[in-house]
């Protein structure tokens, strides 16, 4: 019998901590991803795959996860993992195959609803909940912060940043930007309570990542910026800067951005 959406959900964010506990995990480095989906009936490969980031085979209680070989990052290659396992134990009842893209992957949790709960499941189970907020305490979101923890938790910079904004309370978001336009953004829920960014528009030159773009200008650290040059959706008359911390990831070509008010 297939599982209920809402069911799905609370398996997704409560099954990796159940894992934790089962398998006795204290720390990132004990979480061998190969040998955890083993356990689980799953073997891991590399291998080459056209269009895909990873795909997941099922055969009765037993699996096969192919990686794409020449994922260059060690995060994001165990985020694609951490990914297929999440399908492997939330989706049994609706697909024996699933064969997810890099976008599938993309920490929103805005694609389809299986790909979201695989998400949840992976950024769960590389970063779990209890102890990442236990780093966060007395940190401000930053780049220098999010690297520091993906180094610690061995996670792509991407999803450790969204890792940090749906964990905390403060202000802030994560935008990605290409050719000079928004491509996406996952707001922290105080954020999205009082602003609003829009996938595909163009990027302000007063923007530190627009005036890159635009200009060539390449970022200097955090800077303060006025809001109104990344959104026009303000509840607050009061709030009139956002502090910006943007990096070129030039292997993408994209900017990351981390926003938070100052």
């Amino acid at each position: 019998m297939m599982l209920s959406r809402d069911f799905r959900m609370i398996m997704a964010q409560g099954e990796p901590e159940r894992l934790w506990k089962l398998y006795g995990f204290s720390k990132p480095e004990d979480l061998i991803l190969e040998d955890l989906a083993l356990a689980r009936g799953v073997i891991v490969t590399e291998g080459p795959l056209e269009k895909a980031e990873a795909r997941l085979l099922r055969s009765g209680n037993k699996g096969l996860i192919r990686v794409r070989q020449c994922i260059p990052e060690l995060g994001r290659k165990r985020f694609a993992i951490a990914h297929e396992l999440g399908h492997w134990e939330l989706h049994k009842d609706i697909s024996q195959l699933f064969i997810c893209t890099s976008d599938d992957m993309i920490a929103s949790y805005k694609s389809s609803e299986q790909e979201g709960e695989a998400n949840i499941f992976a950024s769960g189970l590389l970063m779990p909940s209890n102890l990442f907020q236990k780093n966060i305490v007395g940190t401000v979101f930053s780049l220098n912060v999010v690297s520091k923890l993906a180094d610690f938790f061995l996670t792509s910079l991407t999803s450790t940043a969204i890792r940090y904004v749906s964990l905390t309370q403060e202000y802030c978001a994560l935008v990605v930007s290409e050719n000079c336009k928004i491509r996406w953004w996952y707001g922290s829920d105080a954020f999205k309570q009082v602003f609003r960014l829009s996938a595909g528009t163009k990027l302000s030159t007063n923007t530190v990542a627009g005036s890159f773009f635009s200009k060539g200008e390449k970022p200097k650290g955090p800077e303060e910026i006025d809001i109104e040059a990344w959104t026009e959706h303000i509840s607050s008359s009061e709030l009139s800067t956002f502090i910006e911390d943007s990096i070129y990831m030039s292997r993408y070509k994209r900017m990351l951005t981390l926003l938070r008010l100052p």
